[in-house]
Parts: structure tokens; C-alpha cells; sequence
């Protein structure tokens, strides 16, 4: 979900849909996609006017990037991406990259700034069935404005993490929370002017501190899944100990939302924000007046 349209994946198209107006679009995967095993998608607003608001998106052109991190069956094979515009009705050229990508299942894409990032699947730590293999330090980035595909390294310890979210730093740069040993990690990446690129380690905190619980006992595990992120608020959805919490990345506070048994939340979370703009209408002061709540 992003900018009040929300997109669904069927097996050989997407929809992407506005669940407000129930105006939805089917678009056929492109011919580059159709033998790839792993596909990833994210829609965003092509509106260019400046008194555009993101969120009353409901008439404004989309566009949709399609992503696969690997080329095949296997990972370690270079991702490819593809755009598709609402406005021409069309796919553009696949963008390629020469960098190879360690894994093949993406957390969901989050739009830092205007680029887009993806991370390898977290998983749940005390699962049987943890597939390791398909964790890795490399983070997929794709710059909408430059239409550039890449894999850049990510921070010390990502490559064993089996629980992490991409977030928005406070300076508006990427940056990336790491569940380890009991407690977050929370790591930004700055860019220098003559593009060299490292990532700083800004705060650890301990992880019953944030939720108000207990510290857990030695050599325990306290079972963590993150379910989702809000790009507008920099929230995490995250599952600990039967309850659903929110988690606000940059202050780290934290709302508990409701509490359910471990099989009866769904394994992800979409936050979903939509609105419409206020409407100016003839007949007010200076000549127009604003559309007021019935």
C-alpha cells in the first residue's frame, strides 16, 4: 500500500487498486518477468504538480515498479527491474545491474526519499525451518529519478539478522533497524559529496525496554516477528510475546495494539492511509471557500 492505492499480485498480473474510489487497473507482467520465480512490486503516485498532496492520489497517474532479485531459480544472480506508467499505458526497457544479489525472498520494498529499497526476508528466529542461506548483507536499491538499479552492502551484522526492517532516518537518509540478542540496532547510511557511502551505528536499545516487559531470561529466545512499516509515520508492526505492537522507529516508543494468539494475526501488515483534499469551491471569501465535513 502507498499513497491510497493498494497493489495485489495475481499469477500472471497486477492490480492496483483505490479502495476508496474501487477504481482498480490490471496490468499484465511484462514478458522480460514471465519466467522468474521472485517478484516484487511497488505502485507510487506520478503526479508532478507541486500542490499535489500524496494520499488524495485517487485521479493521479501511477506508476509501478516491478523488481526480481535474481534472474532465475537461484539466488546470486544480478536483479533486474521494469517501470510501468499509467500515463502511456506501458512497461519501459528492463533495468539491469552487474551487481549480483545474495538472496531471492524481499521484505517489502519502503520508498526512502524517491528510491526504493528491499532487504532479505526476515523470519521468524525460532522457526524450524529458518533458511539462512537466504539471508544476506545486500540491500536492492532502485532511484526512481535516475532509473538506476543497484545492490549495495549493508551494515555489520545484517547478513546474520534474521529480523529487520528498512526505515527512514530523522535526516531523511535510509536507514535500517537490526533485532539481535535482545535488543535493536538502529543504523543510518550517509552518503558523502563525493559519493562514498557508510553506515553509522545510532543507537542500541534494549527490547523489553521499549515494549514495558521483562527482561528475558538467559539463553531464551523471545520469539519477534516485525509485520509491517508505515512510511508516513516511520512506524514498525512488529509481534512479540502474543501482542501486536506499534513502534515508533526514530523515538522508539511503543503502542500496544491488541493481543491475539501466535496463528490468529496474519503474517503481514499493510498500513493503509487515504484522504480526500480539501475542495475549493465558488461563493467564499475572496472567491472561493472551503468544502467542509457533512
Amino acid at each position: 500500500c502507498r499513497q491510497g492505492r493498494i497493489l495485489l499480485l495475481e499469477m500472471d498480473w497486477f492490480i492496483v487498486w483505490d479502495p476508496i474510489t474501487g477504481e482498480h487497473h490490471h496490468v499484465d507482467i511484462p514478458p522480460a518477468f514471465d519466467k522468474l520465480s521472485y517478484l516484487y512490486g511497488a505502485v507510487l503516485c506520478a503526479a508532478t504538480d507541486q500542490s499535489h498532496m500524496h494520499g488524495s492520489c485517487h485521479s493521479s497517474p501511477f506508476n509501478l515498479v516491478l523488481m526480481s532479485p535474481c534472474q532465475g531459480y537461484e539466488d546470486g544472480t544480478p536483479p533486474i527491474a521494469c517501470v510501468y506508467s499509467s500515463e502511456t499505458g506501458v512497461w519501459g526497457n528492463p533495468i539491469l545491474t552487474t551487481n549480483r544479489c545474495e538472496f531471492a525472498r524481499c521484505n517489502p520494498g519502503i520508498l526512502v526519499g524517491n528510491v526504493l529499497y528491499w532487504t532479505s526476508k526476515s523470519v521468524n528466529a525460532k522457526s524450524k525451518y529458518l533458511n539462512l542461506d537466504q539471508l544476506g548483507d545486500d540491500i536492492i536499491e532502485f532511484d526512481l529519478d535516475r532509473q538506476s538499479l543497484a545492490v549495495i552492502k549493508g551494515p555489520p551484522g545484517l547478513n546474520h539478522s534474521t529480523t529487520h526492517q528498512i526505515i527512514q532516518s530523522g535526516d531523511c537518509d535510509v536507514g535500517l533497524a537490526i533485532l539481535s540478542h535482545g535488543r535493536f540496532e538502529m543504523w543510518e547510511r550517509k552518503v558523502s559529496c563525493h559519493g562514498g557511502a557508510t553506515w553509522f551505528l545510532q543507537k542500541i536499545v534494549e527490547m523489553h525496554t521499549v515494549f514495558g516487559l521483562p527482561p528475558q531470561a538467559e539463553g531464551l529466545v523471545r520469539a519477534v516477528e516485525i509485520l509491517g512499516y508505515d512510511e508516513e509515520n516511520g512506524a514498525m508492526f512488529l509481534f512479540v510475546d502474543n501482542n501486536v505492537y506499534m513502534v515508533e522507529a526514530m523515538s522508539m516508543q511503543s503502542m500496544k495494539l491488541y493481543q491475539c494468539s501466535h496463528h490468529s494475526y496474519a503474517n503481514d501488515i499493510h498500513p493503509f492511509t487515504s484522504f480526500y483534499a480539501p475542495v475549493a469551491i465558488p461563493g467564499g471569501r475572496g472567491g472561493a471557500g472551503m468544502l467542509q465535513d457533512m
